[in-house]
């Protein structure tokens, strides 16, 4: 009974495998004119660390086999922009899981390619942060956002978590990825937990921020090819076309 488990086990090579056919698909899929067919594993990074965190090491080793990441100096720029995705969805879905991304990425790292820059090293939460916090929520909610956060009016340690954490340290910070690579990071990391009140906002947000509507579509269809992936089940979200008239 035992070798019969094991032998029905996917192998690393087989996992790795479907894997690799999974951001074939979503690489292919995602060639777009406003968002940029090299921002496919932003994403799919996002998506796959809430489904299955460990799985980034597959994505990281298929993308360093790409011409794009040949030298070193190309590989501390990807871990670089790869870390600031789990860092930014670290905000959305906690730091337990996107502490597995990042662990199953160093396993692989050559130590040639490991990144040892510090981007929130100088951060506080001061008077410019906080500030930059508030314009860029006011960025993405615009003259919605009275209504998105108003029942926080009576949960205060939440709406002051959200406008000096969650946007004030996390997604405000623009120095490696920028606002419209932010929220393709943000809108994917909500879409794969199936929250249709969240989806709606960033949906909008990254409409407001410039991407087609076309584009969200494919991102979100990208979005549903990880959690076919992974065997979870998208079904109660909104499409762009329903918010449309909301932007």
């Amino acid at each position: 009974m035992a070798s019969q488990e094991s032998s029905s086990t996917p192998s690393d090579e087989e996992m790795y495998a479907k894997a690799s056919t999974l951001f074939a698909k979503i690489s292919t899929r995602f060639l777009s004119k406003t968002l940029g067919e090299e921002r496919w594993y932003l994403p799919t990074l996002a998506a796959l660390s809430y489904v299955e965190p460990e799985h980034a090491t597959y994505l990281y080793k298929y993308l360093i086999l790409q011409p794009a990441y040949a030298t070193s100096l190309a590989r501390q720029e990807l871990v670089r922009r790869l870390r600031e995705v789990l860092l930014e969805m670290t905000s959305l879905i906690g730091v337990v899981k996107t502490l597995e991304s990042v662990f199953s990425i160093a396993a692989v790292e050559r130590e040639e390619d490991r990144d040892y820059s510090f981007s929130r090293e100088n951060w506080t939460n001061d008077a410019a942060s906080r500030a930059r916090g508030e314009t860029w929520l006011k960025t993405i909610y615009k003259h919605n956002l009275g209504t998105s956060i108003g029942p926080l009016a009576a949960h205060r340690d939440f709406d002051k978590i959200s406008k000096e954490i969650t946007y004030g340290l996390y997604l405000s910070d623009m120095s490696i990825l920028n606002e419209i690579e932010t929220e393709l990071v943000v809108l994917s990391g909500i879409l794969i937990q199936n929250l249709p009140r969240e989806s709606t906002w960033h949906l909008r947000g990254l409409r407001r921020v410039g991407a087609s509507m076309e584009d969200v579509e494919i991102v979100q269809q990208c979005v549903e090819m990880v959690a076919d992936y992974a065997g979870v089940k998208l079904d109660r979200l909104p499409r762009v076309q329903d918010i449309e008239h909301e932007v």
